[in-house]
């Protein structure tokens, strides 16, 4: 039981971890004063290290089940070992448990790298959209200001020639 709790704690910490870090690193991206290319370059830069780290954590979660499937088999077989000594019958439903371990804890670790990969794919998505909604409302002040700047010198050429 206290073991369970321990992996539930450790997989509450990694998806804690990575919801964090990426929280993190959207913000700091969108709110950085840049240019709209500066900032999709940074933020596919970011995607792409979020999906590096993705790639990481599953081959982690996957070292974790293949550790998790060694220790249910050395607990298996210890636990054989008395089980044969007290039964034959007891023998049956060990295996038994133990093979269902393994298939949850395999199907697990493949339904955690599987989750972890498509959140980085929405959030690949979200991120693009961001910098696409940035660029374009840059690029909107940006000729607003072109032509609040062209209005002001008609003005003052205006104003020259009248001098």
């Amino acid at each position: 039981m206290s073991n369970n709790n321990n992996n539930n704690s450790s997989g509450n910490f990694m998806t804690g971890i990575i919801v964090g870090s990426i929280v993190g690193a959207a913000t700091a991206l969108l709110m950085a004063p840049k240019s709209g290319k500066e900032l999709r370059s940074d933020l596919n830069d970011q995607v792409e290290a979020l999906k590096e780290k993705s790639g990481e954590w599953k081959e982690t979660v996957m070292e974790k089940g293949s550790e998790l499937t060694s220790t249910a088999m050395e607990k298996t077989s210890q636990l054989q070992q008395v089980a044969m000594e007290k039964g034959s019958n007891v023998v049956g439903v060990v295996k038994e448990k133990a093979d269902q371990f393994r298939d949850t804890t395999k199907e697990a670790s493949d339904n955690l790298a599987e989750a972890t990969k498509e959140k980085a794919d929405e959030w690949n998505e979200t991120v693009n959209q961001a910098a696409d909604n940035m660029a374009d409302m840059t690029k909107d002040r940006a000729d607003q200001v072109q032509s609040q700047v062209e209005t002001k010198t008609d003005e003052v050429a205006e104003n020259a020639k009248t001098l």
